[in-house]
Parts: structure tokens; sequence; C-alpha cells
């Protein structure tokens, strides 16, 4: 997911370090990771921007000496490791009568109820709660993430807290207050950045939506169990990452987004954290799960995601897929129960 200008930015560095013009200041340099998986994310970018922002088009690539690994060691069923490769590679069988981006999901791991229930039950004890840690549901986008992790909070056992935003804008003048009122702010969620309205219970699964403290590996993305929720404060304990198992006390924030499409600069104070039991399949990259469900109101939208919301297990038991029924997914074959759905494949980055 790294984009080709952060190699720049790197090459640059070293080369003034080193005081040379050699290809990193003539340090080895050693870059790891899988095309099959996700690029870099360009807002409003196409296929070929999103082609053109990946390190694989800087000019420093040739360079680089390629190195592939051939053994999966995370696997534990080989005919789930080849299917995986075809679904990442773009290789799967071709259907007759329906488009060559389009791939059949293996009838065992189809979710045909209600995803939710059949992830996580009807009811979700406090004490239940350390045995989901290790799973969660992934979506293709933040709208279906936030339903579902609603949906999963309102089955957990306890009493719903919740915590309000202050929001304001940089610099505002009085014509901006006339034009943005806070109910208007308030309503806005922009990419990475907490709701405004924030509900949580004891025993909820979040996620860091900022770095709090890198060397104590309070990261973003990182994700926690909330022990105890406070005023001011939410007490929680980390259950990923280098610092898992430390309990941690996480404090309100003054936030801003990084990138947005506003014409001004929201400011908002609120804890930096989300619910975790769902999450975007570009922030489970990286991440090895126990059992993974896969909700697909509609397909996947860019390189990879299929693969990448697939790979985070290591056989066909610890997935389920929930295909929603539409125009381009689902049982799109007459007199025929097979179900499909559209699978991103941008082979020049193979």
């Amino acid at each position: 997911m790294a984009p080709s200008v952060a190699l720049a930015v790197v090459n640059r560095l070293l080369q003034e370090i080193m005081d040379n013009n050699k290809p990193f200041g003539g340090k080895v340099f050693l870059l790891g990771g899988d095309f099959r998986q996700t690029l870099p994310v360009l807002p409003h970018g196409d296929r070929t921007k999103i082609v053109e922002a990946c390190v694989k088009n800087n000019r420093l690539w040739t360079n680089f000496q390629v190195l592939q690994l051939k053994n999966n060691i995370c696997s534990v069923n080989t005919d789930f490791s080849n299917w995986l490769i075809k679904v990442g590679s773009g290789d799967t069988p071709h259907i007759d009568g329906l488009p060559v981006d389009v791939i059949e999901i293996p009838s065992q791991i189809l979710c045909t109820g209600d995803i939710v229930k059949d992830f996580f039950g009807d009811k979700i004890p406090i004490t239940d709660v350390p045995n989901f840690t290790k799973k969660s549901i992934l979506c293709p986008k933040n709208s279906d993430v936030n339903s579902i992790n609603e949906e999963v909070l309102n089955i957990l056992e306890g009493e719903t807290v919740t915590y309000l935003s202050s929001n304001s804008i940089d610099d505002s003048s009085e014509e901006d207050i006339q034009n943005y009122p806070i109910e208007f702010l308030n309503e806005l969620t922009p990419t990475g950045m907490p709701k405004h309205k924030l509900n949580l219970k004891e025993g909820a699964i979040i996620m860091l939506l900022r770095n709090l403290n890198t060397k104590k590996g309070l990261c973003n993305g990182t994700r926690l169990i909330v022990k105890q929720l406070k005023k001011n404060l939410i007490i929680a304990q980390v259950i990923t990452g280098s610092a898992e198992g430390n309990l941690v006390f996480i404090p309100r924030m003054h936030l801003a987004p990084s990138t947005t499409d506003l014409q001004f600069i929201l400011r908002r104070r609120q804890f930096p954290v989300t619910l975790a039991f769902a999450m975007t399949i570009n922030k489970s990259q990286g991440q090895t799960l126990e059992k993974v469900g896969i909700y697909l109101p509609e397909p996947v939208f860019s390189h990879g995601q299929l693969y990448v919301a697939l790979s985070r297990v290591r056989s066909f038991t610890d997935v389920m897929v929930k295909v929603v029924e539409g125009h381009d997914q689902g049982k799109l074959l007459e007199n025929c129960d097979r179900i499909f759905t559209r699978n991103v494949v941008y082979k020049e980055i193979l």
C-alpha cells in the first residue's frame, strides 16, 4: 500500500544524509510485500492513477532485485492456498455467460442467513468477548462497517455509554458560522475520524484511529477491549501488536482529517477510537485472524480487496461470506443456485 512518492522521499533523505547521489545513499534497502494485495489508496483515483502510484512505477524500481517466496506457511489447507492464489492473480476459471472478473464463491463458505447472528450469536456475554478478539467481519466500505458494528453492539450485554464530540472550524469567520452550523459539523465523519456520537459498552472491541504512543505499540489500527468507561477517559486492554495485554488510558483528543473533500478544516474533540467488531478490508491488511466473516452488500471495488479479505485466515472452515443479491452479484445465472461476485485484479501490476 506504500505509494511511489514514499520511496522517492526516503531515497532523497538517505542521499542527503550520506552526501552522495547513489540510490538510497548507497544503503541496502529491503522491501517486503505482495502485489496481489491492495494498492495505495487514492481518493477518486481511477485504475490508471492507482497503478501509477504503486512503487513498481517508481524509477528506482529497476535497482531492486526481486526475490520470491513460494511456500505459504500460514495456510493449513492446500486446496484453500491454491484457490487463494488464483483469486489474487485473477486466474479463477471463467464462467460462460458472465464477465471475466466474476468468480464463484464456494458453497462451503457461503453464509445464507444473518451474518451478524451466524458469526456472533444472538447475545454476547461480556465474559465471551475475549473469544472474539481474533475474529472480525470485513466489509468494503466504512458505511457497511458502521452498521455492522452497531448491530453487534446491540447484542453485547451491558449498558451503552454515549460520548458526544465538540466540533469547530479552523479560523472560522461569521460567514462560516452561518454556512456551517454545529448541527451540520456533527453529521460529518471524514475518513479516519471518530463519529460525533460514539456509542460504547464495557467489553466492546475498539480500534485506535491515531498513533498515541508508537514506542509502546499504541498505533493507528491497534485493537483493544474496553475495560472501563469514565467521563473523560477510556480504560482499555490491548489485544494486538507489541503491547498486547497492556492496560492503557485513552483521553479525548483534538483531531483533524488528513485528507478530505471539505472546503474547511474540521476540528473534532473526541476519543480517537471506533468500534472494531467489523472493519474495512483495507484496514484488515497485515492482520492474521482465526475466523473472518466477509459481508458484501455490493462487490469489492479495488484491486486485491477480495484476496486480502480471504487471506486473513488459513482454511475454508475459518471464513464465511455473505453476498447480498444484486445486479452485479448473487445468483447471476438462470435456474442456478451458485453465488457469484466480482473480483478486481489489475493484472498489469502483477
